[in-house]
């Protein structure tokens, strides 16, 4: 009997991890899968650092080639690297990068993706740096998943890895340590105490670097005979959603389509059927369900067959047969004597799960639940309209669709409405999100609202379930939102960093904020600042609100004269009655269907900062870069160069101009006008080329004179390592600010990526950075006298430093704008 491999996480958390509802209009060979799918018993999870560090080729076999159920472990959400689409960073590219993965998953064929609290706080050079700063939580949230999802087959993506990404060596690491712990009763009692049981995975496999001898070869390059491609080239299309890591660009690449290898962890020869068990397994594994289990795979096996034929009705009778004969098998097993029979009583609960779901297919049985608004406040009510649709000409009989609703909310009316139902919800004032522990490890929370359509066919009944969304529709598309409970208001700052030179402290600031109202009484709002003691602020006139909507509000503040250099809080806040907002609510500008919450604070930096009289640069920009406005602030006058200004403006007008990050690599016009921006220099001007990416950097070779970036990125991940000002007498480090190691304190993150590896002798470096137990990387800061003018590179994270209010990267940036006479 092949190892039967089960999905479990205890029943109490069936709902977290039940089968995906369908969605609109599948195909035939999304019916199909459905199907094998209700046949397959293996569990596989699959364990990495990052989104976009899985193996898509592999992911897309085991789920779409061997129907296994397969789930994504991503430790982190990858919130510490670059985006190539936006401005998001941190937390909120968090978010963009979760998106990101679950699209990429459904491409896989992955039907449960799974995170830890851990952060990706950027490149780590070694597992211990990593380890330390991630501490106990990682192991914790893995422990849970694994409890949870009950896999038989865990693959350790980077097992066995002792070189480059340090969370990609501790993600190898921690994966054994949590398979041990999730088999111990003794850890993470808490767990237990919630209802998940210890599991213990009788199979660990992990990757073959190398000796492709040592392990079981994995056939990805075979074409689906449902898709018509192979797995590699649908692992290629789901690793192009990663849009924010700029991996489209990479899908060409030979080592996406290299061959996959496995082996077992422990040295054991690994079956090759190991992928995949079926449901007539159990059937050897417990006597008394033998014959409605071999029944229910024949059943299947028929359903499958009719399908094929487009016979609907014959399908869905077969499958009704099968959840029946499932159904049987349950309540012979109804009070398992051991933990055996326990394991395959969940067995077939998930087995019947997989078969509501292609029953739910092969009747094309759709809900559609749509919400009046997406922003729900508590307290107010909002209406849904109910519909379900499904394939004619299958005798069943199908229940109206209603709300699954979180304790305390009700329905007060229910009224007909075209081709439906419309259902008035109210939410009780004082409503909080539902939450539970397993939250944590869920890429969303779950939804708010559901909606459940209960069918019979044959006699069988099931049910499917659909969240409830927002559709919202414009006159170019189509957008569908998730519901969120929100406050009633809501108001977000700009700028969120405020910069004042000392010298010019005292001068008015502006804000400018905007009130959102997400309840739909009419109501007056106040806005306000709170100030430090001796600021001024100008007051608001009072807002009113007729319904949801926003508004712009403008804070002038006046600091007191001879204000002392530091950091002074600004804290908005929105007033309706005598209930006060203090926090932003946004949509991501990537990624506007999902809210970004935080702190709707502001920060002033009173900075010993000389800015040049009407400085006037150039940038150019990607699109992706928070510079631009952080400078204007600073009076400086910043005009964006697009490819007309660059191919045929007037650059002499300019004291500086910026390349932006990344902007050779994401802005094709940028390379073809590289020649005039370097006579731009020759004639006396200065160009400051913030990072570029390697790749780019050392095929097109943009610099005035040779500088290559080495094949394995040089950069400073050590926010606060040691820095040597190897030109102390440069005018980088002089003019119009006296730079000193002192301005290198505070930083985030990191110092800087992307430097230069070789450079010729023209160049001088101006800093080195040094991470620990490393030489001094001398790449960072390189400025060149080209003609009459100056050519400086700087892979210095300006782009993390500025938005943070880093006072002496502001004083360090600003000298590179003022070098021209």
């Amino acid at each position: 009997m092949k190892q039967c491999i089960a999905f479990s996480l205890g029943f109490a958390f069936l709902a977290v991890l039940g089968a995906a509802p369908p969605a609109l209009a599948q195909s035939l060979p999304d019916t199909l899968e459905a199907i094998d799918h209700a046949r397959v018993t293996t569990r596989i999870l699959f364990i990495t650092a990052h989104p976009d560090d899985e193996w898509p080729g592999l992911l897309a076999y085991l789920s779409r080639g061997r129907a296994a159920d397969v789930a994504l472990l991503t430790i982190t959400r990858g919130q510490g690297g670059q985006n190539a689409i936006g401005p998001e960073q941190g937390d909120e590219m968090g978010m963009l990068r979760t998106h990101e993965l679950l699209a990429a998953d459904k491409i896989y064929g992955v039907q449960h993706q799974f995170f830890t609290r851990a952060p990706d706080f950027g490149y780590s050079k070694s597992a211990d740096q990593t380890l330390k700063i991630w501490g106990a939580v990682p192991v914790e949230d893995m422990v849970r998943v694994i409890r949870m999802f009950r896999p038989d087959i865990v693959i350790n993506g980077w097992g066995g890895v002792h070189g480059g990404h340090g969370q990609h060596q501790a993600s190898g690491i921690l994966t054994p340590q949590a398979i041990a712990q999730a088999a111990d009763p003794h850890a993470f009692p808490q767990q237990i105490a919630q209802g998940l049981a210890p599991w213990k995975t009788p199979l660990v496999l992990g990757p073959v670097f190398s000796d492709a001898a040592e392990g079981l070869r994995i056939p990805t390059d075979e074409i689906s005979p449902l898709w018509g491609k192979s797995y590699i080239e649908i692992g290629i299309e789901g690793r192009a959603q990663h849009r924010s890591q700029g991996t489209p660009g990479a899908s060409g690449s030979p080592f996406f389509r290299r061959p996959t290898y496995l082996k077992s962890a422990g040295g054991e020869k690994v079956d090759p059927d190991v992928e995949s068990s079926h449901l007539a397994d159990l059937a050897e594994r417990v006597a008394a369900i033998h014959d409605d289990v071999v029944d229910a795979d024949l059943s299947l096996l028929a359903a499958r067959g009719a399908a094929l034929q487009l016979d609907w009705p014959a399908a869905a009778k077969a499958l009704a047969k099968a959840g029946q004969d499932i159904e049987s098998a349950q309540k012979t097993l109804a009070h398992p004597s051991d933990a055996a029979e326990e394991s395959v009583l969940y067995d077939l609960t998930c087995a019947r799960e997989n078969i509501d779901a292609a029953l739910a297919q092969v009747l094309d049985l759709r809900i559609e639940a749509h919400a009046d608004r997406s922003e729900l406040v508590a307290g107010e009510s909002f209406s849904v309209h109910l519909e379900s649709i499904e394939r004619p000409g299958i005798a069943s009989e199908t229940a109206k669709p209603s709300l699954v609703l979180p304790s305390g909310w009700s329905v007060t009316k229910q009224e007909p409405d075209e081709n439906g139902a419309r259902v008035t919800v109210a939410i009780p004032a004082g409503a909080v999100a539902p939450h539970s522990p397993q939250d944590a490890v869920l890429p969303w929370p779950p939804p708010l609202v559901q909606a459940e359509c209960r069918a019979t066919v044959e006699g069988y009944e099931f049910a499917v379930k659909v969240p409830v969304v927002s559709v919202q529709f414009t006159s170019t598309e189509v957008v569908t939102y998730p519901l969120a409970l929100v406050p009633a208001l809501s108001l977000t700052v700009e700028p969120r960093q405020v910069m004042l030179p000392a010298k010019n402290a005292s001068r008015p600031v502006e804000l400018l904020a905007r009130v959102r109202y997400h309840a739909t009484a009419p109501a007056d709002v106040t806005a306000g600042l709170d100030v430090p003691a001796g600021w001024r602020v100008d007051p608001v006139a009072p807002l009113h609100f007729t319904a949801a909507g926003d508004q712009l509000v403008r804070f002038v503040v006046t600091p007191p004269s001879q204000s002392a250099a530091g950091a002074y809080p600004l804290k908005p806040f929105a007033r309706r009655g005598n209930e006060a907002f203090r926090e932003s609510v946004e949509p991501l500008p990537s990624l506007p269907t999902r809210l970004w919450t935080e702190p709707a604070d502001a920060t002033a930096h009173v900075v010993d900062l000389v800015v040049l009289e009407k400085l006037r640069i150039g940038y150019i920009s990607a699109g992706i870069d928070p510079l631009p406005e952080l400078l204007r602030q600073l009076g400086i006058q910043v005009d964006m160069l697009d490819e007309v200004a660059l191919a045929f403006g007037d650059l002499r007008r300019y004291r500086a101009i910026v390349v932006g990050i990344r902007a050779y690599e994401l802005r094709g016009d940028v390379v073809r006008s590289n020649p005039r921006l370097l006579d731009y220099v020759s004639a006396g001007g200065t160009l400051v080329v913030q990072y570029q990416r390697d790749f780019v950097w050392n095929r097109y070779k943009l610099a005035p004179y040779p500088a290559t970036m080495p094949q394995q990125t040089s950069r400073t991940t050590d926010e606060n390592s040691p820095v040597r000002l190897l030109a102390p007498e440069s005018p980088l480090l002089n003019f119009p600010n006296k730079v000193t190691l002192d301005d290198f304190k505070g930083w985030v993150q990191e110092r800087g990526l992307y430097y230069w590896g070789t450079f010729d002798s023209r160049y001088q470096p101006i800093l080195a950075f040094r991470d620990p137990g490393e030489e001094e990387a001398k790449g960072a800061l390189v400025v060149a006298s080209v003609g009459k003018g100056t050519y400086i590179y700087t892979g210095i994270s300006f782009f993390r430093q500025l938005p943070a209010g880093v006072p002496g990267a502001y004083r360090l940036f600003v000298n590179l704008l003022s070098q021209s006479k």
